[in-house]
């Protein structure tokens, strides 16, 4: 439930918000923007970066490790704690 409440990821978030709701009825759908990486070509640092509407120059070249989010949760971005506070990247909630 954590995960759809606060996502510390803005490729989870972006998955969220692309769900269709019946809430949302009428609205365009969100789409993250990009393709995914080709498998046999994946980026330095967070595979990721190329499409994240955070990505700062560290995401191009140092691989986000598994931060601890809560006791059972980990998110594997450089900046999960802004993610998992900030409203105006799309969410499940908008």
């Amino acid at each position: 439930h954590d995960i759809y409440r606060a996502p510390a990821h803005p490729y989870t978030k972006g998955l969220l918000d692309s769900i269709p709701r019946l809430d949302r009825k009428g609205q365009e759908l969100y789409a993250i923007k990009g393709l995914p990486p080709n498998l046999l070509h994946i980026p330095p640092g967070c595979a990721f970066h190329p499409r994240c509407p955070r990505a700062q120059a560290v995401c191009r070249t140092d691989e986000p490790p598994l931060y601890r989010v809560s006791q059972d949760r980990a998110s594997a971005c450089h900046f999960w704690k802004e993610t998992l506070h900030d409203d105006s990247l799309p969410s499940a909630d908008a």
